[in-house]
């Protein structure tokens, strides 16, 4: 994945990280905001560390 599209997908994650936590009290979302950003940034954090699977052949 081009690094363009990475930082898009990040940018993305991060932005509806903050609505959800923004709006966790209307949808019922007791979570505390140390887990969600923590879920959020290991989810950014994965995007960069992991490689693409590509076929071989």
């Amino acid at each position: 994945m081009p690094p363009q599209i990475r930082a898009v997908l990040s940018v993305f994650l991060l932005v509806a990280g903050f609505i959800l936590w923004s709006f966790r009290e209307a949808i019922s979302l007791n979570a505390s905001a140390v887990l969600f950003f923590g879920v959020t940034l290991c989810l950014v954090g994965a995007v960069w560390m992991f490689p693409e699977v590509k076929k071989k052949g």
